[in-house]
């Protein structure tokens, strides 16, 4: 046969073979966008007051290919989070779950610290999250799909306020309010304003404006703890931005204090103090200052 005539059969070949591949390929539901469900919006998500649960597209059903669902957890000021997942439990196995997994990480963000990314036959054990965030993705890939999951979760007291009654605001109007280029942050003041009783425990917060655009470095002038290390009786903590356990900079409950060095124009400083440990007391000053 002439050369031109193979020629053509041979690339006729080639493109039925791959017709006949590309329409099994689609038949097979395996096309990456296909029927995609956008991230955030992956199943249903049942929030309540005390917690919820979510679970993988389609859950105990097979999960469909090519998912990525995001689940941001929120738990309000004091409070931890805590997850757990049910059974029939199943994610693709793989090796460091490089394929289908769920990836759990320790703050409100993408970037947050990794707790853990889990995949395979056996659901996680219980996960406990830091602060009062928790961010979770589910993906799959293109092939092998499973029954995937379901998790709940539910809010805890955070272990760092558990003695404070869990979700307690401060001491009424036990909060003061500072700004301005520089001054000081003193403990007598809650004495001095009458803001507590002889004898009640102080519950206290001083929250400092810096200048515009400015940010706040904290010198301690004096600092000292009636029962020093032992934070579940007395400490003085600095916040970064906002009194959110999340945005705790530094905690001091032992016999030194270090100066703190804050990136945002506010801060907020924080006395805890039992009914035995009265005699505690601290004097900062603060400085608003530019890089």
């Amino acid at each position: 046969f002439p050369v031109q005539f193979l020629s053509s059969v041979l690339l006729v070949t080639i493109l039925v073979v791959e017709g006949i591949a590309i329409a099994q390929k689609t038949q097979g539901g395996q096309n990456i966008g296909v029927n995609r469900i956008p991230p955030n919006q992956c199943d249903n998500w049942v929030r309540t007051s005390n917690g919820g649960h979510f679970s993988s597209p389609n859950y105990p059903n097979i999960y469909p290919p090519n998912q990525e669902c995001i689940y941001i957890l929120e738990a309000a000021p004091r409070q931890r989070i805590e997850l757990t997942f049910d059974e029939p439990y199943y994610i693709e196995p793989s090796f460091e779950c490089r394929f289908d997994h769920l990836e759990v990480r320790d703050g409100p963000f993408g970037f947050s610290p990794l707790i853990n990314r889990y995949c395979g036959l056996k659901s996680p054990a219980l996960i406990r999250s830091t602060g009062r965030f928790m961010w979770i993705k589910f993906t799959s890939d293109e092939e092998l799909e499973g029954k995937g999951f379901q998790a709940k979760y539910s809010f805890i007291p955070d272990p760092d306020f558990t003695y404070l009654g869990g979700i307690l605001n401060p001491i009424p109007d036990c909060q003061f309010e500072l700004s301005g280029a520089d001054g000081i942050v003193r403990s007598s003041q809650v004495e001095q304003e009458g803001k507590t009783k002889p004898g009640q425990a102080i519950d206290c917060i001083w929250t400092i404006k810096a200048t515009p655009n400015a940010k706040i470095y904290l010198r301690f002038l004096d600092y000292q703890m009636e029962h020093s290390n032992e934070c579940k009786r007395n400490f003085v903590a600095v916040y970064d931005g906002s009194s959110s356990i999340e945005n705790l900079k530094a905690k001091f409950c032992s016999t030194v204090a270090n100066d703190v060095t804050l990136q945002t124009g506010t801060g907020v400083v924080r006395m805890w103090a039992d009914e035995g440990s009265r005699l505690s007391r601290f004097r900062m000053l603060f400085t608003s200052f530019v890089d």
